[in-house]
This record gives C-alpha cells, structure tokens and sequence, in this order.
C-alpha cells in the first residue's frame, strides 16, 4: 500500500534543476556581463547632473537583480546535489 517515492521525486527534481539550471546560469552570465559593462560605462563617461540620481537607481537596481539571481542559481545548485 505504502511505497518509496524519495528515488522518484529526486529524479524528477534531478531533471526540472538540470532545465532550469543551463537557463539560469546563461541568464546570469548575460545580467553579469550588462552589469560590468554598465560600470564600465558609468566610470568612462563624465556623469550627468540631471541623469545621475535615475542611473545610480537603475545600476542598484541592476545588481539586486543579479544578486538575486545568484542566490536561486546556488540554491537549486543545493538542490541538484547528489
């Protein structure tokens, strides 16, 4: 009547972090690479009085978004782990 499904479940969820885990890692790659060149951008370029408080939002902004994405690509890293 009761059965052992911790082997079924941890191939399933084996399979849903290994799609998922290719997507996220190529998406985080391309938000790191737009971070830095974000940067690049704001150090080379003299800043604009009018336009500084919005870029400054959108660069925080920017890196919370990356840092979030960093923290749910090492958790499902933890929860591929065999």
């Amino acid at each position: 009547m009761l059965r052992n499904t911790i082997g079924e479940e941890k191939e399933q969820l084996s399979n849903i972090v290994r799609r998922l885990g290719s997507k996220l890692s190529g998406l985080a790659l391309t938000c790191g690479f737009l971070v830095l060149a974000f940067g690049f951008y704001l150090l080379l370029v003299p800043p604009d009085p009018a336009m500084s408080p919005r870029l400054s939002f959108i660069f925080a902004g920017s890196l919370g978004f990356v840092g979030g994405l960093n923290i749910l690509c090492g958790l499902l890293l933890l929860l591929g782990e065999d």
